[in-house]
């Protein structure tokens, strides 16, 4: 685990494009998924972060795995995890979550939040198993369609590093 470097972003690209294409396919059109590594590359190559964001990148033998990426704030939010589709549930995002958790408490920070696609329930379980709250349902633009998301908040930094 580790800080990602402007070198690895094509790395992440890939790992949000096959994450994408695992999982989204029933809320993204098909046109937009036929060009997804194209349109995640682009987004990766100029993605700007600022000075407190955090981007980071999981690795297993060099590997590139999963990734989180979090804009700093209070509460900081966590605009994106994902991980290769063959280590879900395998600990690689409670990891990032922990270390992003530890990274921004470092900073002073307290508390998080993120959205995720309503009808996501193993997502939402794996959140609430690290202490995360439901909140309020809203629409969001994900890829090319509105999508209803749940919020996620997270009130105890805490409850994400101590979670198994």
């Amino acid at each position: 685990m580790r800080q990602a470097a402007e070198a690895d972003r094509p790395a992440i690209a890939a790992i949000h494009a096959a994450s994408w294409l695992d999982s989204y396919r029933p809320y993204l059109s098909a046109d937009y998924l036929a060009s997804i590594h194209d349109r995640l590359g682009a987004h990766w190559a100029g993605l700007v972060l600022g000075a407190h964001d955090l981007l980071l990148l999981a690795e297993d033998e060099g590997e590139p795995v999963g990734f989180l990426l979090a804009w700093d704030g209070e509460p900081f939010w966590i605009n994106t995890l994902h991980t290769t589709p063959a280590r879900r549930s395998g600990g690689v995002g409670a990891a990032l979550m922990a270390a992003a958790a530890r990274h921004f408490r470092e900073q002073g920070r307290t508390c998080a939040y993120l959205d995720v696609i309503e009808s996501n329930h193993r997502a939402i379980a794996f959140y609430r198993r690290l202490g995360g709250v439901p909140g309020a349902v809203k629409a969001k633009l994900v890829g090319d369609c509105m999508v209803p998301n749940l919020r996620i908040d997270f009130p105890d930094l805490a409850t994400i590093i101590a979670a198994p």
